[in-house]
């Protein structure tokens, strides 16, 4: 059983590709550090739904959501739960932003995350005037020099999704983790189409290589605004988990 949590951990929290929203979202605020842009995020708000299978096998649902606050604030969040009440986890992330001059700004990163009898819970925030990020809630609490154009681990789905709409091929990312802050480099693979419970599309082909060596391959609907609609992740050779989308409404 730890085996398999912890598969599941890599598909649902290395895509988003986590990545996974609800408009249910985390009590922490966003502590904005510099005025809220008018300006409108090029993707549009939304909630999707992904079905979340381990070797074949139905175990859980993936929700993400996009909305832009009252305050003008953009919220991202999402939301993996089992199907089966038995497998002992459940992931929620979520991440406030701040969309300015074609660029993705962080505010805040929450995260809650359940596996088996592991468990973390944990806010990153992102101070823009005194150029720091850290992270207080962490049981080993942390803050670093906070890098110019940096994302969380949320974010960083949106900028990808951007760039690949913009006609960028140059996908590496300075992401921040829990703990840490690390490089994320994506490559495109091809084009291919992919049928998908709402429809079949074009999609882009990105894969994401982890330090250990495991693969994950996502597909970007490009008549979606790259909206990912199917992932799966690799494991020396062999496919361990799929996300495939469900349904999808805009807001």
């Amino acid at each position: 059983m730890k085996q398999s949590t912890t598969n599941l951990h890599f598909l649902l929290m290395n895509t988003l590709i986590a990545t996974l929203i609800w408009l249910a979202s985390p009590s922490i605020q966003a502590s904005v550090n510099q005025a809220t842009s008018t300006q409108n995020f090029p993707i549009q708000e939304y909630e999707a739904h992904y079905d979340i299978k381990y070797f074949g096998i139905t175990a859980g649902e993936s929700v993400h959501r996009l909305h832009q606050r009252k305050d003008g604030i953009y919220h991202f969040e999402s939301r993996t739960n089992p199907i089966l009440k038995f497998l002992p986890y459940s992931y929620v992330e979520s991440s406030d932003f701040i969309w300015e001059n074609g660029n993705i700004i962080p505010q805040n990163y929450f995260y809650d995350i359940q596996e088996g009898k592991r468990s973390k819970k944990g806010n990153v925030t992102f101070d823009w005037v005194a150029k720091v990020v850290a992270n207080n809630v962490s049981p080993k609490p942390w803050h670093k020099p906070l890098p110019d154009n940096i994302q969380d681990k949320v974010t960083q789905v949106l900028r990808l999704r951007y760039d690949l709409i913009q006609g960028n091929t140059d996908l590496v990312y300075t992401v921040a983790e829990d703990d840490e802050i690390k490089p994320y480099a994506f490559r495109i693979l091809g084009e291919e189409k992919i049928a998908s419970a709402i429809g079949t599309f074009t999609a882009i082909k990105v894969e994401h290589v982890h330090r250990k060596g495991h693969r994950t391959n996502t597909w970007f609907a490009k008549e979606l605004n790259y909206l990912p609609i199917k992932l799966n992740q690799i494991r020396k050779g062999r496919v361990v988990g799929t996300g495939e989308i469900s349904a999808l409404k805009h807001i």
